[in-house]
Order: structure tokens, then sequence, then C-alpha cells
């Protein structure tokens, strides 16, 4: 069986053709460039490789891309006031918290701190909820580029998706979406049992565990597709959950990392961040 390697790279050039339309129109209308905030309090190296790639990315869109990096909480430094007076200072078009989130800043601090009309990654519990009850909204990036990549596969009705994760950024969004569109969804995660026979018996497989070389055939079924969305830095540079070799000829479609989902999800992030800034010029000139 020949495999088809995904390429994340081609896949987002059709992205950024529509989000440089719409930063050219922003242009137009408002005299200057878009202005995206990227804010790092993570302090992760995955973090860190993402935030080049939007710097990259917002460049070549015509983006200006401004970063932040919060430090952590001190005897006279509050971070959540820092981020605040930053969030102000800077008037920022569209903003993305990177993931995961420290333990001393928590969503509800987020929250109140960026708008819904600012949150680029759609990560707040408004959108959550709406997209949870069947309405086509903005959801996290990540989980947005892995769901662009399925539906580009074809036939959805009857398919049979396997998350194995369940984190508020990939799995759950996800797997709210897909039902959406009538994808059947089955989520596991790090206390699932027999994850390899419930993996195996799906048509494709999206796995973001972020453990390096966790998954191999034994949890694909012949034929099936695997997304990989895992990124992990190790001594031999960045690696995802798959072990590519053992997949090659045996699953139908495979996404590899890097040049996966990665390049996917960077072009999402600003294209919807171009469509949440001209939403809001929109609606002024309704008036």
């Amino acid at each position: 069986m020949n495999t088809e390697i995904f390429n994340g790279k081609e896949f987002s050039k059709r992205i950024d053709i529509e989000t440089k339309r719409l930063s050219g129109r922003f242009m137009s209308i408002r005299g200057r460039k878009p202005v995206f905030a990227i804010i790092d309090a993570s302090g992760t190296d995955e973090a860190s490789i993402y935030g080049r790639s939007k710097i990259r990315k917002a460049n070549d869109l015509q983006i200006e891309s401004v970063s932040i990096n919060v430090p952590p909480p001190g005897e006279k430094f509050n971070p959540a006031e820092y981020l605040e007076n930053a969030v102000k200072e800077l008037n920022p078009d569209g903003i993305i918290m990177e993931r995961p989130l420290p333990s001393w800043l928590d969503q509800n601090e987020i929250e109140n701190i960026v708008p819904d009309y600012l949150d680029v990654e759609g990560a707040n519990i408004r959108n959550m909820g709406k997209n949870l009850m069947g309405e086509r909204v903005l959801i996290p990036a990540t989980a947005d580029a892995t769901l662009r990549i399925i539906e580009s596969l074809g036939e959805r009705y009857g398919k049979h998706v396997c998350i194995i994760n369940r984190s508020q950024i990939i799995g759950r969004p996800l797997a709210a979406a897909l039902l959406n569109r009538d994808y059947t969804v089955t989520v596991c995660h790090s206390k699932t049992r027999n994850i390899e026979r419930i993996s195996s018996s799906c048509d494709i497989v999206v796995t973001a565990t972020g453990k390096a070389g966790y998954l191999g055939k034994s949890f694909v079924k012949e034929g099936g597709a695997v997304i990989d969305v895992g990124i992990i830095s190790t001594e031999n540079g960045v690696t995802g959950d798959c072990r590519q070799d053992d997949l090659l000829g045996y699953a139908s479609f495979l996404t590899p990392v890097p040049g996966g989902v990665g390049p996917v999800t960077t072009s999402v992030i600003m294209n919807n961040f171009m469509k949440l800034a001209m939403d809001r010029i929109e609606d002024r000139l309704k008036y």
C-alpha cells in the first residue's frame, strides 16, 4: 500500500491566499497593518517553536506581530495585572495566548483580560459552549487545522474518528466540531483502557499525546488515516507522536512532524485573526 504523506506547507498556501486578501482589505480601510499580539506565559519549548512560526507567517502576510512574554509572579509582580496593562497599551486587533497555561494563570483571568472579539484562539467558555451546541464558531487553531485536514480526505458520513487527546484546545473542541459535521467520534485519553483496540477499529486516528514514538501500526487499522498533532523537542530535533517508519506502507494517509499539522495551524491562526479583525470593521461600517 502506498502511504500518502500530507504536505502541510502546500495545504497552507490556499489558506494564506485568503488571509493575504483580508489583510490587504484591512490596510485599505484602516491605513495600517493589522496588529497581532502573541502572549506567552508558558515558557515551554513547544510554545517557542510555534511562536517563531507565527511571527514568520505574520510577516509574510503583511501582519504586524508583537510578542508579550509574561514572567511568573513575584513578591511585587502580578502577571495578570502586567498582562492587562500590556494589552491596553498595545490595543491589538487580535490576541493569542500560547498554551498550555502555567499553573499560576487560569482561564478565568485570561477571559477577564482578553475579550471575545480579540480572542483568536476561540478557547473562551462562550465559544466552547456554542461549539458543543452545534453552532459553527471559531475553535482553537490546532483543532481547526486538524478538522480542515480531516475534511480534505473526503467522504465524512459514517467515518469513525478516534481522538487520543481530551484537552480544551484539541480533543474536546475537535470532537464537538466533528460531531457537528456528522462524523462518528471516540475520544481516548491517559485513563482509557485498551486504546490500541479502540483506535485500530476507527477510520481516522488523531494523536496528540506529546509522547515521541507513541503511536505505531498496532493503533491503526490497515488503510486507515493518521493525523499526528504531537510536537516534541528532542536531541535530534522536533518529532511527533508517530513512529512514521512503522506506518509507511500500512496507513493510507499520514501527516508528518514537522511539516504536517504545524504549518496548517499557523496559517489557520492568521486566517482566523484576520476574519475576527475584519468582522469588527464590517460591523462598524454598517452604522
